[in-house]
């Protein structure tokens, strides 16, 4: 009885290691990804004949189109910086995710270490949230600001991908403050026996 628990344990470990091993090297790819699209993305709306020979020669927001070449540089910038930005913050929760991935592959589930990869995590996630929202009325700024007065449009609208991640944000926030309080006692047990 005893050697089918010892081998079961072993299984779910090693599921687990196979599982965080995955996740890990598939979470890093993305990273390398989303570093590729950020390059092009950053190159093509800086550049807008290299925006023409991709085929995105415009940038679209709902129903507004605009021409990349009828911009004028300081506004491709901006845009550049606030997609720069964005992707960067979803390639930190990438990172921290992979981190974290990599913290239960040693299968270190109650350490500060680990603690601490669940709170950045969240606190990309929030960070993202956060921008996200506020990035839509900047761009719509942006993208108007060679319009006359009567013709500029900012529009300012949360929707479930923002309030997910917001949640999820707050949610691993929360287990990771709890999981390093779990940390401390572990440590505290290990002292005293």
């Amino acid at each position: 009885m005893m050697r089918m628990e010892a081998v079961g344990g072993s299984s779910r470990q090693r599921r687990i290691r196979f599982l965080a091993r995955s996740l890990k090297w598939g979470v890093s790819i993305c990273v390398l990804g989303l570093v590729i699209i950020a390059l092009v993305s950053v190159l093509s709306i800086l550049v807008p004949s290299f925006a023409a020979q991709i085929g995105q020669a415009a940038i679209s927001i709902d129903e507004t189109e605009r021409l990349l070449a009828d911009m004028p540089v300081g506004m491709r910038a901006a845009l550049a910086t606030l997609v720069l930005v964005t992707l960067t913050l979803v390639s930190g929760a990438l990172w921290s995710l992979r981190n974290l991935c990599q913290q239960f592959q040693k299968m270190d589930f109650f350490s500060l270490k680990t603690s601490e990869a669940i709170v950045v995590l969240g606190i990309w996630l929030i960070s993202y949230a956060v921008f996200d929202v506020a990035s839509e009325p900047v761009t719509w700024l942006i993208l108007g600001l060679d319009f006359a007065g009567g013709e500029r449009i900012i529009d300012v609208a949360v929707d479930g991908e923002e309030i997910f991640c917001m949640i999820l944000g707050a949610l691993l926030l929360l287990f990771g403050w709890i999981m390093r309080e779990a940390a401390l006692l572990a440590e505290e047990n290990r002292q005293i026996i």
